[in-house]
C-alpha cells in the first residue's frame, strides 16, 4: 500500500494522472458495474440516462486531462486534478438524475443521493488512480526501453570498431617492422657512434612515438554512425498487436472487482448478503489463482492462461448465481459474470504487457552490458598492444642504440654485427609483442564510455587527473572501475525518472591508505525497488547502491595497487632523454 501511494503521488505530481487509457476504461465501467443508478430502479430502463451521464463524465475528465497537461506548477496541477476528479465523481449522480427527470425515466429516492455521491467520491478516484499507476508503469518501461535501445545502438558498433582499429594497428606495426628493418639494413657501422645514435633517435624513436599516439587516439575516435550493424539490434514493436496474456498478481482481480462493485452493493444489499458476496469473490479469485498456477498448468503459459480464463468464467457464473439467490432480477444478475471475466481478461493483458516490456528491458540491458564489455575488451588489447610495442621500441630499440653509441666509440665489425642482429631480432618481436597484450582498460576507455552515454543522457563528469593516471598505470583496476561506472549509468537510465547522472572519480585518503573512489549519482526520483542483483558483477567488486535524498548513488572504492608508481605511459617530446 505504501508503494501504491508513492506511485500515485508521482503520477499526480508529474502530470500524468489522466490519460487516454483513463477515458477508455471509464466508459465501460460507468455504463455497467459503476453506473450511477440508485437502489430500487430498473437498470435497463435508465440506459439512456446512464449513457448521457457517462458521455458527460468522459468529456469532463478529458477536459481535465487537457488542463493537467497545460499546467506547469506541480502543486497547482495536483490540486486541480484531485479537486477536479472528486467534483466530477460527486456530480455523476446529480447529472444522472437530471437526465432521467428530463426524459421521464425512474429517479431513485432523494434519500439515497448523499450515499450515492459519497460512494462515487470514494471509488472513482481510487479506480482512476489504479489505471494511472498501471499506465505510468507501462509508459515508463516503454520510455526506458526506447532510451536503452538508443544506447544499445550507440554501443552496437563497438565490436566492429575494435576489429577496424585492430586491423589498422596491425598494419602500423607491420609498417614499423618493415621501415625499421630497412633502416637497420641501411645503417653503416663505418659512420661511427653518430650513425647508430641517429638510427635510435630518427627511426626507433619516431616509430615509438607514432605507435604511442595511435594507442592514445584509438579509443577516442568518433563513433561510427548507426549502420546496418547497429540497425541489427532487434526493435520489437507491438503497437498493433495485443500483448500476451499472463497470469495477473494473486488477488488483483478480487481487489478491482470489489472496489468497483462495493458502492452499488452497499446501497442494494443487506449486511449478510454483502458479507457473503465479499467472501465469495475472495474465494473464487483464490481458487482461480491457485489452480492456474499449479505445476501441471504453469509449465505452459498458454495452458495456464486458458485454465485461468476458464476458471474466471466459471467463477463469474457462480457470482451471478449468488446475485440471483440474493433476490436480484433482470439485467443486474448478468453483470457479475460479464464483469468478472472482463476484469480477469484486462488484468491478464496488463500483466502480459508489463511482463513483455520488462523482458525487453532485460534483453536490452544485457545487450548494453555485452556491448560495453566488448567495447572495453575489444579496444583494450589493441591499445595495450600498441603501447607495449611502442615501449619496446623506446626502451629496447632506442636504448640499445644510445647505449652502443656511448660504450663503443670505435666499434669493431663483430660488435656492429651483434648489434645489427639484436635490433633485427627486436624488430621481429614487434608482432608478438602487439598480440600478447594483457586485457584491461584505461582512462581513455572510460572517456569513450562517458562520451557514448553523454550523447544519450544529461551527463556531468568530475574526473581527478590522479585517478586517471592510476587507471592508465593499472589496467586491471581500470577494468573494474569501468564496469562499476558502466553499471551505474545503466541504472540511471533504467531506474531514474530524469535520465540525468553525475560521474565522479577521485582518490581519497583513508586510515588504510589511498583508495580510488568511483561514484555514479542518478538524479531524480528512482524506483523504490532499485537494487543490485545478488549475482551482480559490480556487487562482487564491492559496489553498493544507496539513496541520497532524491538521488541514488552507486559507489565503489578500490585499493590502489602498491609497488608501482602512477606514471604516464606517454613519451613527451621535451622529456629528459639520453643524448642523441
Amino acid at each position: 500500500m505504501r508503494r501504491f501511494s508513492a506511485s500515485i503521488g508521482r503520477v499526480v505530481a508529474d502530470g500524468r494522472f489522466l490519460s487516454p487509457w483513463s477515458l477508455a476504461a471509464t466508459f465501460p465501467l460507468s455504463m455497467t458495474i459503476m453506473a450511477p443508478v440508485g437502489a430500487g430502479v430498473d437498470v435497463a430502463a435508465l440506459v439512456p440516462a446512464t449513457l448521457a451521464t457517462t458521455a458527460c463524465f468522459v468529456l469532463a475528465l478529458g477536459a481535465l486531462a487537457l488542463l493537467e497537461r497545460r499546467l506547469t506548477a506541480p502543486l497547482v496541477r495536483a490540486v486541480v486534478v484531485v479537486v477536479g476528479v472528486v467534483a466530477c465523481a460527486a456530480l455523476r449522480p446529480l447529472v444522472q438524475d437530471g437526465w432521467a427527470a428530463l426524459w421521464s425515466l425512474p429517479v431513485p429516492a432523494a434519500a439515497q443521493l448523499p450515499f450515492r455521491i459519497a460512494t462515487n467520491v470514494v471509488v472513482w478516484p481510487v479506480v482512476l488512480a489504479m489505471i494511472a499507476v498501471l499506465e505510468n508503469a507501462v509508459h515508463t518501461l516503454r520510455r526506458t526501453n526506447a532510451l536503452l535501445r538508443e544506447v544499445a545502438a550507440e554501443l552496437a558498433a563497438a565490436p566492429d570498431r575494435a576489429v577496424v582499429i585492430d586491423r589498422y594497428a596491425r598494419r602500423e606495426v607491420d609498417a614499423a617492422a618493415s621501415a625499421l628493418g630497412r633502416a637497420i639494413e641501411r645503417w653503416d657501422p663505418a659512420a661511427g657512434p653518430g650513425g647508430v645514435r641517429a638510427l635510435g633517435a630518427e627511426d626507433f624513436r619516431t616509430w615509438s612515438h607514432r605507435l604511442q599516439r595511435m594507442a592514445d587516439d584509438a579509443p577516442t575516435s568518433p563513433a561510427p554512425q548507426v549502420t546496418a550493424t547497429t540497425a541489427g539490434i532487434p526493435t520489437r514493436r507491438h503497437s498493433l498487436t495485443l500483448p500476451p496474456f499472463r497470469l495477473p498478481p494473486r488477488g488483483a482481480v478480487a481487489i478491482v472487482y470489489i472496489a468497483c462493485t462495493l458502492p452499488y452493493a452497499l446501497r442494494t444489499t443487506g449486511p449478510g448478503a454483502l458479507i457473503a458476496g465479499l467472501v465469495a469473490v475472495v474465494v473464487v479469485t483464490g481458487l482461480v489463482d491457485h489452480v492456474a498456477r499449479r505445476r501441471a498448468f504453469a509449465r505452459s503459459a498458454r495452458r495456464a492462461a486458458t485454465v485461468y480464463l476458464l476458471g474466471a468464467a466459471i467463477g463469474g457464473v457462480a457470482l451471478s448465481a449468488l446475485t440471483t439467490i440474493s433476490g436480484h432480477r433482470g439485467l443486474i444478475t448478468l453483470l457479475p459474470a460479464v464483469d468478472y471475466v472482463a476484469f480477469a481478461l484486462a488484468a491478464g493483458l496488463c500483466a502480459g504487457a508489463v511482463q513483455r516490456l520488462r523482458r525487453e528491458q532485460r534483453r536490452l540491458s544485457g545487450t548494453i552490458t555485452r556491448a560495453q564489455r566488448a567495447s572495453r575488451e575489444g579496444i583494450g588489447p589493441v591499445r595495450e598492444g600498441l603501447r607495449r610495442t611502442a615501449e619496446l621500441l623506446h626502451r629496447d630499440g632506442q636504448g640499445a642504440c644510445v647505449q652502443f653509441a656511448l660504450t663503443h666509440p670505435q666499434p669493431s665489425a663483430a660488435e656492429s654485427a651483434a648489434l645489427r642482429d639484436d635490433l633485427i631480432a627486436l624488430v621481429h618481436r614487434l608482432a608478438s609483442t602487439y598480440t600478447d597484450a594483457d586485457p584491461g582498460a584505461d582512462a581513455a576507455a572510460l572517456r569513450a564510455l562517458l562520451a557514448t552515454w553523454g550523447r544519450v543522457i544529461a551527463l556531468r563528469t568530475t574526473l581527478d587527473p590522479r585517478a586517471l593516471d592510476a587507471l592508465d598505470a593499472h589496467p586491471r583496476l581500470a577494468r573494474d572501475v569501468y564496469d562499476v561506472i558502466a553499471e551505474g549509468l545503466l541504472n540511471a537510465v533504467k531506474h531514474s525518472d530524469e535520465k540525468r547522472a553525475d560521474v565522479a572519480l577521485d582518490i581519497v585518503a583513508t586510515g588504510a591508505g589511498s583508495r580510488l573512489r568511483a561514484r555514479v549519482r542518478s538524479r531524480g526520483r528512482t524506483t523504490p525497488d532499485a537494487e543490485l542483483r545478488p549475482a551482480s558483477h559490480v556487487r562482487d567488486l564491492g559496489a553498493r547502491l544507496h539513496a541520497d535524498g532524491r538521488d541514488t548513488v552507486l559507489e565503489a572504492s578500490f585499493t590502489l595497487p602498491t609497488g608501482a608508481a602512477v606514471v604516464s605511459a606517454e613519451h613527451p617530446e621535451n622529456q629528459a632523454a639520453p643524448p642523441s
